[in-house]
C-alpha cells in the first residue's frame, strides 16, 4: 500500500500497517500498559480505533472482546487489514461509527470498559494540524458521552490526554457521573512537566481518586527508563 508501511512490534508478535503521519508511539504502549478495569470476560470499546493500534494489543494482552469503533475510511481500512494479519478477526469486532452518533449503532450500557486516546488539539490550535490529532471530526466532550452512553455501570473508561485538558477532562467526566479513580501522569523526562496523563474514571460509582507514581520515559544519557525497557519487554 503507497504511504504506508508495515512494522512489527512486541518482539515480532504484533505487525501493524501504519500511514506515515499517525503511528504507534511509545506513549500509546505505555497508555496500555496502565489500563484499568479490563477482565477477559469484558467487551472493551475502542472509541477512534484508528489502525488499531490500542484494539489488537488489548485483544492480545487480556484476551477479552473489543469493539473497535472508527469512522475514518482510510483508518478503517489499516483496520481491516491489521486484524486479519494478526489473526484477531474472532475477537475484534469493527464497527464503523461517528462518535457523535453512537446511539444509532449501539445499545446504552453495552461495554465493560473504553479506552480512549483521541485526537488531542482542539481545531484552533497551532500546535497541531495533522487531522488524525486535532478535534477536526469530533471535540474530547463528544467521545466522553459516547463513551458514557454505551458504558455499564460500574465500568471504567481508560482516557490518555493532554495534561493541559486534564481538568476539563475530569469536569466532563463528572458531569456524566463517571468519577476520576485514577491518574497517571507521564513525563518526558524528570525535570519537565508531564505532558499527557491517563486518566481512569468509573461510571456510578464514588471511589477516592488515586494519584499514581508518574512515569518517567528517557534518560539524559539513554532513550528509555529502566521503568519503560520492562514494560516494552514484558507487556507482551
Amino acid at each position: 500500500m503507497e504511504g504506508f508501511k508495515e512494522f512489527e512490534f512486541f518482539r515480532g508478535k504484533v505487525r501493524f500497517i501504519q500511514p506515515k503521519q499517525h503511528r504507534l508511539s511509545v506513549i500509546e504502549i505505555l497508555f496500555l500498559s496502565t489500563l484499568k478495569g479490563i477482565k477477559k470476560s469484558h467487551i472493551v470499546a475502542d472509541l477512534g480505533a484508528g489502525f488499531g493500534a490500542l484494539s489488537i494489543p488489548i485483544a492480545l494482552k487480556f484476551n477479552c472482546k473489543v469493539l473497535a469503533i472508527e469512522r475514518d475510511p482510510t483508518m478503517l481500512l489499516l483496520l481491516h487489514k491489521n486484524v486479519e494479519n494478526n489473526h484477531l478477526q474472532h475477537s475484534v469486532e469493527i464497527l464503523e461509527a461517528d462518535v457523535k452518533e453512537i446511539d444509532k449503532k449501539l445499545k446504552p450500557q453495552s461495554v465493560n470498559c473504553v479506552v480512549l486516546n483521541p485526537p488531542f488539539y482542539p481545531k484552533q490550535s497551532a500546535t497541531e494540524n495533522n487531522p488524525y490529532h486535532t478535534e477536526t471530526y469530533g471535540k474530547l466532550e463528544d467521545f466522553l458521552r459516547a463513551s458514557a452512553y454505551i458504558l455499564k455501570d460500574g465500568g471504567f473508561i481508560n482516557l490518555l490526554v493532554p495534561s493541559f485538558r486534564l481538568l476539563e477532562a475530569c469536569n466532563i467526566m463528572e458531569s456524566l457521573n463517571i468519577k476520576p479513580a485514577y491518574l497517571k501522569f507521564f513525563h518526558s523526562f524528570i525535570d519537565k512537566h508531564a505532558k499527557l496523563v491517563r486518566v481512569a474514571g468509573v461510571k456510578n460509582l464514588n471511589p477516592k481518586l488515586v494519584v499514581e507514581s508518574p512515569l518517567i520515559i528517557n534518560h539524559k544519557e539513554t532513550k528509555y527508563t529502566q521503568e519503560v525497557w520492562e514494560i516494552l519487554e514484558r507487556f507482551l
